[in-house]
């Protein structure tokens, strides 16, 4: 089986109708590479394939837990549709070349959908199938089988961290057929319940009275089970409610300032170290009040005025000096210029020379008036701090003065804050809420898994009981006449039980002994590392899955590494595929976000051109790209891309991959 078309009308993102045409395999081109980023539709076209296959069976594997089935067909009705209908359809060709159309369409009627399933073969639509179609795909592709072939990142994600392979044990059972005998076996025993009433005639008998009690006892654990199974289901809902009170309580203490109050102690010590550095500040401003030169330097006005009087003062002092001396010079020269002989015009004039030039130093002869003057040191000291003190100090207080003004600054503005985180005591009590609720949750979780246990613990009481009644009902329909059609029956049932059971271990024996080194060869397939995995090994009873390393010792899947784990469960889900028989299009969307470089190179060189004869690849453009695409692109038939227009504000399907042409 392969597709040939898949069309979206109205889907999700997707308004209007969308096709994508697909191929199969032409020699080595089996891959139709499909881009988008997220947000695009690469999911939603994903679990439309679904959606149109399965039908209701699909919400077990589409993104949308604990909905209706209702509710997930209206939410998926475009918002921006200008018609009411919504559909999707797949068109395939199964392996005798017969084509085949399946189309589920619906119309919002209130809070229902109007659910409407066509098929069409050979382009006329075929009523028979349409109305048995869920009967009719599981004999194409059942869907316990579909996991291994459409599956994203979350279900290979999942088999990569369940740590104890519980669902890989689900996997395989559908991959090997055993569920089937497993619904057949329930059916069988419920043949078996529904014959109980014929055997009253052995109801006092030991062997009726022991199978009266294991049935009470089955009864007893049914009751069990089924309370524990509700409580789970209480725990579950619950859990998921308390993560969801905790999102909405983060939400709102940060919105409430819940940095600030997480930080408040930060501020506290931050506001301790500036009262430190305050208190410093203080003592280097004590210890300039202390120095010599403080005291002047409040009185610099006059300490300037006293100097600049002490120069004045030896300036008149130094006046009064030199007007005595060249007094003494002006006397002495008249007198030789009368002593000279000069005539009395030479006289004259070398007179009035000397008059002019010294006369006026002459006017104040006589001894000066002594005054009380400075000595030179004093002078020398009161120069130096006019000049070089007085500035250092005005620089200091100016230091001060800054340093002082920030770190009152600094205090006021974190005392703010304290001060609003302090006021801001709903932060502190949604802080308290919240370590409460993830407390609460932390005991939920627990609660539930402890309760899980219990669930498995009580199945396999069952399964034990179960068997014991079986036995009692063989020896029941031994003593039963031969002729009594209800002991027939369920001598006949019992039988069919028993051998199914051992068809059942046969068949589980002999397939997982091929799934094993299936597996295996998968496994090393895509790990590069010869050394690393010698098999991996599935238990024929327990199907407990056991990797064992080159010297046969168990590899616990937590000593892989993150790309090797998610490697092992693509080598699973490959295996898986394989070991089923059925031949069908492998849809993956985006399988790569935990890969690192060598194993994504494996994944797309070795995986994707071997999973199947048409493979549909949803990338982003962080995956398959470059250097990645370069090396399948050999084995691409076709590319398209998941284009977001804005303004529509929908999805387009167009042909090319981020820019590459079709091939």
């Amino acid at each position: 089986m392969y597709f040939t078309k898949v069309e979206l009308h109205n889907f999700g993102i997707y308004r209007g109708t969308h096709e994508m045409c697909l191929t199969d395999r032409v020699g080595a081109r089996n891959i139709t590479l499909v881009g988008g980023l997220n947000g695009r539709g690469k999911t939603t076209f994903h679990d439309a394939v679904l959606l149109a296959l399965y039908g209701k069976q699909a919400m077990k594997y589409i993104q949308e837990k604990a909905r209706s089935f209702d509710r997930l067909l209206l939410e998926h009705i475009n918002k921006h549709a200008t018609d009411g209908e919504t559909y999707v359809a797949v068109s395939l060709c199964l392996d005798d070349g017969s084509p085949l159309r399946v189309k589920r369409s619906w119309t919002a009627r209130g809070q229902k959908a109007e659910l409407q399933t066509v098929v069409e073969k050979n382009g006329v639509p075929d009523k028979y199938l349409g109305e048995n179609w869920s009967y009719y795909i599981e004999e194409i592709l059942p869907f316990g089988i579909a996991r291994f072939f459409f599956f994203n990142n979350e279900k290979i994600t999942q088999l990569a961290d369940d740590t104890s392979f519980e669902q890989i044990k689900s996997s395989i059972k559908s991959a090997i057929g055993v569920s089937t005998i497993e619904r057949a076996i329930a059916h069988a025993d419920e043949v078996i319940r529904r014959k109980e009433n014929a055997l009253s005639a052995f109801e006092h008998s030991e062997v009726n009275l022991g199978y009266q009690e294991v049935e009470a006892q089955i009864s007893e654990l049914d009751t069990r089970l089924e309370e524990a199974t509700r409580q789970s289901h209480a725990l579950e809902r619950r859990c998921e409610a308390i993560t969801a009170r905790l999102e909405a309580k983060e939400k709102e203490f940060w919105a409430s300032g819940g940095d600030l109050s997480r930080n408040r102690d930060s501020i506290k010590q931050e506001m301790q170290n500036i009262s430190a550095a305050v208190k410093r500040t203080q003592e280097d401003i004590v210890q300039m009040t202390v120095d010599p030169s403080t005291p002047l330097f409040l009185c610099r006005d006059l300490v300037r005025q006293s100097y600049e009087s002490a120069v004045a003062l030896q300036k008149s002092e130094a006046k009064r000096y030199s007007d005595r001396l060249i007094g003494n010079l002006y006397r002495q020269i008249m007198d030789r210029l009368d002593c000279s002989g000069l005539d009395r015009e030479a006289l004259q004039l070398a007179q009035g020379i000397v008059r002019e030039i010294l006369g006026a130093h002459t006017g104040q002869d006589g001894i000066p008036q002594q005054a009380s003057s400075m000595s030179a040191a004093s002078m020398l000291l009161y120069e130096r701090f006019i000049t070089q003190a007085a500035q250092q100090i005005t620089l200091q207080i100016k230091t001060l003065i800054c340093r002082v003004d920030a770190q009152e600054n600094e205090l006021m503005s974190l005392d703010a804050h304290l001060g609003t985180s302090d006021e801001k005591a709903l932060a502190m009590q949604l802080y308290e809420v919240l370590k409460s609720i993830e407390s609460e949750r932390a005991t939920a979780q627990t609660d539930y898994q402890r309760l899980l246990e219990h669930i498995r613990s009580l199945e396999h009481q069952r399964q034990a009981l179960v068997s014991k009644r079986i036995r009692l009902i063989q020896a029941i329909a031994e003593k039963e006449n031969s002729n009594d059609d209800n002991a027939r029956t369920i001598k006949y049932a019992a039988l069919s039980i028993q051998a199914m059971r051992e068809f059942q271990a046969r068949l589980q024996r002999e397939k997982v002994a091929k799934l094993s080194l299936t597996a295996t060869q998968c496994f090393r397939t895509l790990v590069e590392k010869d050394s690393l995995v010698r098999e991996i090994m599935v238990d024929p009873d327990s199907l407990d899955v056991t990797i064992l390393d080159m010297d046969g010792r168990e590899l616990l899947k937590s000593q892989l590494s993150a790309g090797e784990q998610q490697m092992f469960a693509v080598a699973v889900v490959w295996a898986l595929a394989l070991t089923s028989g059925y031949k069908a299009p492998v849809v993956i969307d985006t399988p790569m976000a935990r890969l690192d470089s060598a194993h994504r190179t494996n994944f797309v060189t070795k995986y994707l051109p071997a999973a199947s004869s048409q493979v549909v690849v949803l990338s982003t453009d962080e995956e398959i790209y470059g250097h990645y695409l370069d090396l399948i692109r050999d084995n691409i038939i076709d590319y398209y891309t998941l284009y977001y227009r804005e303004r529509e504000q929908c999805t387009s399907i167009i042909h090319g991959y981020f820019g590459e042409e079709p091939v």
